[in-house]
């Protein structure tokens, strides 16, 4: 049986595990931990195939990407929105694989980061459920006018083409779609903004700044 003097020296052994693992914000309820945090870093950056940065900065950026989440699947939740098939991930996670020569390589990438294919999947899973939810629940908010389009080629479609050295400059009606689909995509983004800020109000999100230091 354990002693009070034993339990005592495990205090200490204890108290180190919290401070490791220490919370970082909370959004009402729910707790960001620092760990969580480190690994979301490190997963985005496997998946867009770059170091990860573990910088304060970046762990800040991380963390407000955690809570935009967070307030994102507490809508969900109440709509009931389905996650992806098991078949979608698989889809999903094999072009991530297909970046390796095979799945030896693969585990060896994932193993160096102190990543598990797991951790893969889970954010996989996470991405394409967010980005079906906000397409189900602000893309029919957006309603263009003809002369949005236009404006929209005339001001930043040609532009950006011509500082890529692209010519000649495609006619209106052939890039009409292009047009229409990136305008709604920025659109869209302005509206999810909007929701976000509006949403943070009316949520209590508490940071302890240590975790940022």
């Amino acid at each position: 049986m354990r002693t009070a003097a034993t339990l005592l020296l495990l205090c200490p052994a204890l108290l180190a595990a919290e401070i490791i693992d220490q919370v970082a914000v909370t959004v009402d309820d729910r707790v960001i931990t620092a760990s969580e945090i480190g690994e979301s870093l490190r997963v985005a950056a496997f998946l867009d195939g770059e170091k990860p940065d573990l910088s304060a900065a970046a762990r800040r950026r991380m963390a407000d990407r955690l809570i935009e989440q967070i307030l994102v699947l507490r809508e969900m939740g109440l709509t009931r929105f389905p996650e992806p098939s098991a078949a979608e991930i698989a889809e999903t996670l094999g072009q991530v694989k297909g970046r390796y020569k095979d799945d030896a390589d693969f585990q060896r990438a994932l193993a160096a980061e102190g990543l598990t294919e797991r951790h893969i999947e889970r954010t996989l899973r996470r991405q394409i459920t967010l980005v079906r939810f906000i397409d189900m629940r602000f893309r029919p908010e957006v309603q263009l006018q003809e002369n949005e389009v236009i404006e929209y080629y005339r001001t930043v479609f040609l532009p950006e083409l011509r500082s890529k050295g692209v010519k000649p400059d495609p006619s209106f009606e052939d890039v009409r779609a292009q047009c229409e689909e990136a305008l709604t995509a920025e659109l869209v983004d302005k509206r999810v903004d909007a929701w976000l800020a509006a949403a943070r109000t009316r949520a209590r999100i508490v940071y302890d700044e240590d975790a940022f230091r």
